[in-house]
């Protein structure tokens, strides 16, 4: 089956607007996201600038799952010992990552 040539460009979109809502949530409670929220926002920020959007999809899926949700699994997958990003600079690079995606 062959996608229509806008399909790219609508579910890049769809991704980066479902990223824009969990960024500004974060934002408009003046919170940080926990360390496993955080981790895969990252992630589901390179997959969006690799244009691998369906493992953004499912890595902003895991972003967003609530603390009581979580595998042990994707929990183990998640680094420690280093320094979490705040909601701001996870909002730079978002905005980044966009202007990337124009280029």
């Amino acid at each position: 089956m062959t996608l229509p040539p806008n399909a790219h460009t609508a579910t890049r979109r769809h991704l980066e607007e479902r990223v824009e809502v969990f960024i500004a949530g974060y934002e408009a409670r003046g919170q940080q996201p926990d360390p496993f929220a955080g981790e895969y926002l990252v992630r589901a920020l390179a997959s969006l600038k690799a244009g691998d959007y369906a493992a953004g999809e499912a890595r902003l899926r895991l972003a967003e799952m609530p603390a009581e949700r979580r595998s042990p699994q994707d929990i183990a997958k998640v680094p420690t010992g280093y320094a979490l990003l705040s909601t701001a600079e996870l909002r730079r690079s978002f905005e980044r990552t966009k202007l990337g995606q124009l280029r």
